[in-house]
């Protein structure tokens, strides 16, 4: 061989080598982007999930601070009657009882109003 066919053989070589160089390198950084690409995805669906999971507890804690809405009873108006022909309201009742009564059984049939407060019992008559 002659040195200028040697020279051009090594040349080949040589240009065959970085191209393969070059190609492998491109491959690397391509890999490279893709798992950076794949990393930034995950990251953004981890913090989507996050964020609807924060809402979400929100939204549930909320829901278990707001105070309890009483069902209101319709208007309407209560009358205790005795067997011997005697009516009263709760709002008789209550005007009959000592002031700071806790609790009121109403007995008919004793005639009588028995009243709790505290450790104090007592009773009134209805009628």
């Amino acid at each position: 061989m002659k040195k200028e066919e040697i020279k051009d053989a090594s040349s080949k070589t040589a240009k065959k080598a970085a191209s393969r160089v070059k190609t492998a390198a491109k491959k690397a950084d391509d890999k490279v982007l893709a798992a950076e690409i794949e990393v930034k995805k995950t990251a953004a669906k981890t913090t989507r999930k996050v964020k609807d999971a924060a809402a979400k507890a929100e939204t549930v804690k909320k829901a278990v601070q707001k105070p309890v809405r009483k069902v209101k009873a319709a208007k309407l108006e209560i009358y205790i009657q005795s067997p011997l022909g005697g009516n009263i309201t709760p709002e008789e009742i209550a005007a009959k009882l000592p002031e700071g009564v806790d609790s009121v059984f109403v007995r008919v049939d004793q005639n009588k109003l028995w009243w709790i407060r505290g450790e104090e019992t007592g009773s009134v008559d209805i009628w």
